[in-house]
Parts: structure tokens; sequence; C-alpha cells
């Protein structure tokens, strides 16, 4: 028995026969059958069972191209999955990991060994995954998500999640595919970019926030030194005293105004009762000084129009929708360069939403421009812009269950709406600050490299009644510490020799019980709350600090300690 293209020789009677084979009607050879040990012709039985024979050959041969097609193919996806960037997890239906490419290994830090069997919900935060898994079903098989989760040495990862369902053979579901990218080191360039424009706006303000300070510098100069001439005179020291008290209280709004934009976070902020109107006001207060530079310097025609209506409270993190209608005014303000009127509407938009519009009359945006005006990176600044500001914005207002949208025209100007749900206030007033069981006083150890700051800090609390220790760095508190011979520590953050944070987890070491506040000017960012939750951080006081608030926090302290 052979194969091969052998003119078929195959007349009745005779001892040999050539039977095509064939597939579709193409041949793809012939089976050559010759009676050799005999001269016997082939019958005509013998006949139609190797035609059928030839069929089945046919069959054999196409099954084997097939099978070939099939290895081809799966060590060619075999090699993409090897060989992707993303990590690519299969799921069973019991919610284990059935496979896990190279590029998982590389993002969590644990190996295929260590890894498959094991309950896939164990790589990701319960939420958002609990809910994206859940809602995948036939109709709705890809659900996509970001998350945070740590690899195995702790390192912490941000993630873009696609998971997609596994169709069985009965229908219904086997399991599921993840694909995972890893978008940390992405984030981290978005976060530097979105502060260095944070800081670039800030910048532009600087002139005049200089300007304003060194209104207030003249204010308390002025008075300090006609109060230090006429000290007797109670009229001018009266006087005196209510201007330099209000010029530092306006001082410290200002820098708490540039410490929010700048995303310096004084606080976790959980979302809390804001007032909008509130929010505009701080936000017009920060950009005003772009605005004045603009129609003093430039000679730009600028007008605002502001129309503050009743809007009840909205649940939310001031600080972030500050950012989001400063970067709307800063944006307004750029678009006019000869000129306009920016105004600026709260309302309420319907029953459960208020809504906040920043409209321009400015050189406005062309379709395409508008279709892709929130888009990451999209600028039309050039080079002075990073394209983040409106892309930042509106995740902030969609975090804030609201919605950010843009009407505009060539020629006409643009309007940015944001609508956010109303909130509630809390039924009862929060009772931080209260120290129930009457006045406290105690041994303090206060430290602070300040002359200045050190010597007006110790006069407030032994005004209270405190017995207080002032040394000017951490060495010395460290020298003069005496475990459980203070009740309370008060120390600065940021100080040369020394910083508070070590100061802190030494004298810790030392009197595991005593409470630590921190004072601070610099405000902390995002990385040090966790530290400051590890150290057992009591409270934390931002200068200027008024005897009201260092009154009350000590007094919580030290409450806190005698439980």
């Amino acid at each position: 028995m052979r194969l091969g293209p052998v003119a078929p020789a195959d007349a009745p009677g005779e001892a040999r026969i050539v039977c095509p084979i064939r597939e579709e009607g193409k041949i793809l050879g012939y089976l050559l059958v010759a009676n050799r040990s005999a001269t016997r012709p082939i019958d005509p039985g013998e006949r139609e069972l190797l035609e059928m024979l030839s069929d089945y050959l046919a069959v054999a041969i196409r099954n084997s191209r097939l099978y070939g097609e099939v290895a081809e193919t799966k060590q060619y996806l075999e090699q993409l999955i090897l060989s992707a960037g993303d990590a690519i997890i299969s799921v069973d239906g019991e919610g284990q990991v059935r496979s896990w490419n190279p590029a998982a290994d590389r993002i969590f830090g644990f190996t295929a060994a260590q890894a498959v069997g094991q309950p896939f919900a164990n790589l990701l935060p319960p939420e958002p995954y609990r809910s994206a898994h859940g809602s995948l079903s036939r109709e709705n098989p890809v659900r996509a998500f970001d998350a945070s989760a740590k690899r195995a040495d702790g390192r912490s990862l941000n993630l873009a999640v696609t998971l997609s369902s596994l169709p069985g053979r009965n229908g219904g579901t086997d399991g599921m595919l993840a694909i995972i990218r890893d978008m940390t080191a992405q984030r981290e360039i978005e976060a530097q970019m979105h502060q260095s424009e944070r800081l670039t706006s800030l910048g532009q303000m600087a002139g005049g926030i200089a300007h304003d300070f060194n209104n207030l510098l003249q204010a308390i100069l002025g008075y300090a030194q006609l109060m230090a001439r006429s000290p007797g005179n109670v009229d001018v020291v009266r006087r005196g005293i209510d201007v330099i008290e209000k010029a530092a209280t306006s001082g410290a709004e200002t820098v708490r105004r540039m410490q929010k934009f700048a995303r310096i976070r004084q606080q976790d902020e959980p979302f809390v009762p804001m007032d909008v109107n509130q929010v505009v006001r701080d936000s017009l207060a920060i950009t005003r000084p772009r605005w004045e530079e603009k129609k003093i310097k430039g000679g730009v025609p600028l007008q605002l129009e502001l129309e503050l209506g009743p809007v009840p409270v909205v649940m939310g993190r001031p600080a972030e929708l500050n950012e989001v209608i400063t970067n709307l005014v800063l944006n307004a303000i750029d678009a006019m360069p000869r000129g306009g009127t920016l105004r600026i509407r709260t309302r309420l938009a319907d029953y459960r939403h208020a809504a906040i519009t920043v409209a321009d009359t400015g050189m406005g945006m062309t379709d395409e421009v508008r279709k892709r005006v929130f888009d990451p990176y999209f600028t039309t600044k050039g080079e002075e812009g990073t394209g983040l500001g409106l892309s930042v914005s509106h995740s902030i207002v969609e975090r804030h269950g609201g919605d950010l949208r843009v009407d505009s025209r060539p020629g006409e100007g643009t309007t940015f709406t944001i609508t956010l749900p109303i909130g509630m206030k809390p039924t009862s007033e929060s009772t931080t600050g209260s120290h129930p069981g009457g006045e406290r006083t105690g041994r303090i150890l206060l430290v602070d490299n300040d002359p200045q700051v050190l010597s007006i800090l110790g006069e407030m609390l032994k005004d209270a009644g405190h017995h207080v220790l002032p040394v000017p760095s951490g060495p010395e508190a460290l020298r003069v510490f005496i475990p459980s011979g203070f009740d309370l520590i008060i120390t600065n953050v940021g100080m040369p020799d020394m910083s508070g944070w070590d100061v802190a987890e030494r004298l810790r070491a030392s009197d595991p019980q005593v409470p630590v506040i921190f004072i601070t000017g610099w405000g902390l960012q995002e990385e040090d709350q966790a530290r400051s939750r590890r150290l057992g951080i009591s409270a934390l006081l931002f200068k200027p600090v008024s005897p009201q608030d260092l009154h009350r926090t000590v007094q919580v302290a030290l409450a806190a300690r005698t439980r």
C-alpha cells in the first residue's frame, strides 16, 4: 500500500487498483493496491472496501492537518501568554487560580507554584473586586476596574483589572479570565505631573500672594511699632492687637488655601458635609492674585459675576472640590486673554442635586476639542499644560457621585457644570474636642527649635495651669526625658537636628503610654498619615495655633491618658 500520484489502472479483472483520495473535490493522493502474491484479480467486493478505505484515509489526513494547526495555534497562544506584559490569570469555577503567567510573577511577586490553587480573591481588595465579579453575566461578560493591592514583599500596587467570564460547555460559565496591568509607575508619574501642574499654578499666583502677605506684614509691623512707642495709649494698643490678630488669621487662611490647592493634606479626609458656597469662595480667594495680576499688570478687562444661591450641604472632601473649581477658574482666565466675564453660579439643580456652573466669555472650543477635553494628557496649552487638570477634576467629581459636563462653541465661551448629590448633616454634633470631667493639668515636655514659637506656646500652656518644660531641640528632649515623668509630649515636626518623628519614636521606646501631639507649619503628605497612626500620635496642630485650639487638644489628650 502506498500513496502517490499514480495513474489509475484499475480495469475490471486486473490484479491491482488505484483509488483517489479526495477531500471536497480535491485529490490529495492515491491509494494503490496490487495483488503481488498472486495474480488473482481483485473482485468487486474488495474494490468497494478499498474505495471506502480511501475515504477514511482522506478523513485521517484532514484530521492530521487540523491537529497540526491546533497544536501550532496552541503553541502560539501559549507563547503570547508567556510573553505578555500584563498578568493573565485563569480562575476556575471555585474561584481558585488555574494558570499564572510570568507577568503575574513580576507584578505580584508570587511564583506559579505558589499561586496556582490559591483563592484569586486574595490578590485583590474585597471591593471593588466583589462587586465586579458579582456583576459578571452572559449579558455583561466583561468588567473593568482599578484597584490597589500589595506585592508579596509588601510594596503597594496600582492595578487596572479586567475580568471576563469563560463560557462552559453546558452554556453556563467555567470560571473567568483576569487580565491585570501594573499601573503603579504610570500613576506615580501622573501624580508627579499633577503636583507639578498645581505648583506651577501656585507659582503663577506667587506675585499676588506675596503682595497680600506684604500688606499683612505692613499692618503687623506698623502697629507693633506704634504700640512699642505708645505702650500707655490704651486705644492704640487695643486697636493694634485687633489688627495684628486679624492680619495673622488672614495670613494663616491664605496658607491653608495654598496647602489645600497643593494637596499637602492636613488629615485623612473622609466625606463630610460641606458648604458648596464656601468652597467657591475659597477657590476665588486663592485665584484672586492671578486674576488681579492680569487686570492690573496686563491691562486685561476681567469681570466677575458671582451668584451664590441657597444650596443644601453636599457630602464630600472640600479640598478636592476646591481643586476642581480652582482649576476651572484658572482655565477660564487663560481662555480670556483679551478680557471677558467669568460667571460662577451655585443653585439647586433638582431636589437631589446641587449644581455649580463656571462660565467664561472666552475663545470657546471646537467640537473636536470639547469631546477630548477630559482625556488624560490632552491639552491645548502646548508645553505649558500637562493635560491632567480637567481629567483629574472629572475623576474627583465622579468619586463624589456627581457629573462634570462642558458646553462650548468657538468664539462663544465655555460653560462647565458640576452636579453633586445633596448630603445630610449628621444628626448630632461631634463631641471631638470635648473634655468631660473638668479641666485637667499636666506635666508637659514642649519641643521646638524656634525660640519665639517655643516661648509663646510655653506661655499659652502655663496660662492654662500646666507645668511646662520647654526644650529647643530633639536631642535635648531625649536628655531630659524621664519615663512616666511627663503626662504629655508636644513636639514640632520639622526640626534640623532631629525631627519630631525621630523624637516621638525614641520617646515611645522609653514610655509607650505617653501621649504625643505634633505641631507643624508644613502639613502632612499622604504617606505621613500611616506613619502617624503607627506611632499613635494623639493629634496634629497646624501653625499658627490659637490658645483655644491648643487648650482643647491638650485636654483631649490628657483625658485619653487617664482612661
